[in-house]
């Protein structure tokens, strides 16, 4: 049992030597927009729908990326409207 409490003690103190040795809380260092996927010759997409591709259009992903427009700049899809019983209909034998 007093091991047990020497061991729990120790960590305590452990803690709080880290604490005040300038353990900070942790932090995201992440970027805010980052890429999701990737396409052909290094073409990227971000999360945020943006798509960037290499200029001058080669495979060589060295070359400084340029914006070449967004996922979702056409607008919502339009889409048909239509009740249960349309849909039954439909698909009933």
């Amino acid at each position: 049992m007093a091991k047990r409490f020497f061991y729990v003690s120790g960590g305590i103190l452990m803690l709080a030597l880290a604490y005040h040795l300038g353990a900070m809380s942790a932090q995201a260092q992440a970027p805010g927009n980052p890429v999701v996927a990737v396409m052909g010759c290094g073409a990227v997409i971000t999360a945020n729908g943006d798509i960037y591709e290499p200029l001058g259009g080669s495979c060589n992903v060295s070359f400084p990326f340029h914006h070449d427009g967004n996922v979702f700049a056409g607008g919502p899809t339009p889409a048909r409207v239509e009740s249960f019983g349309q849909l039954k209909v439909k698909y009933r034998p």
